[in-house]
């Protein structure tokens, strides 16, 4: 399925997950899983640092958190689509690395929400894979 338009911000499951990606990138991870189920799967690419499958809550919290502390300095864009029942986010980071190295990279992140809850996160390192 071909995805063009930007969701409905208005939409609750959307505004849901996009207020998860604000926590983030003010660096509250507390504010970010929230709204995950207790039991979520969470699917990072393999190539992305500590990436892999992580599940349940207290896992994706140690994951994020690792993930935002390699930044010194982060400007994160989102957009949201609506793909049937997934949400589809196409994040694009850019920033310097805590080692100094500046990193920009897009990502696309399509989630499963199931009455207000995340149940399920799939990333993919190129986001044609998708949209």
């Amino acid at each position: 399925m071909t995805t063009t338009s930007p969701a409905d911000p208005t939409d609750p499951d959307v505004a849901l997950v996009l207020a998860a990606y604000t926590a983030y990138a003010r660096g509250d991870i507390d504010a970010a899983v929230v709204d995950l189920d207790p039991d979520v799967d969470w699917v990072e690419p393999e190539e992305f640092p500590n990436g892999g499958a992580h599940h349940g809550r207290d896992a994706v919290h140690k994951y994020l958190g690792a993930a935002y502390a390699m930044w010194s300095e982060l400007v994160s864009e989102r957009t949201a689509y609506r793909r049937g029942e997934e949400i589809v986010i196409v994040h694009h980071m850019r920033g310097v690395q805590t080692d100094g190295v500046p990193l920009e990279l897009t990502a696309a992140d399509v989630f499963t929400v199931v009455e207000g809850r995340v149940v399920r996160m799939h990333a993919h390192a190129d986001p044609a894979e998708v949209l």
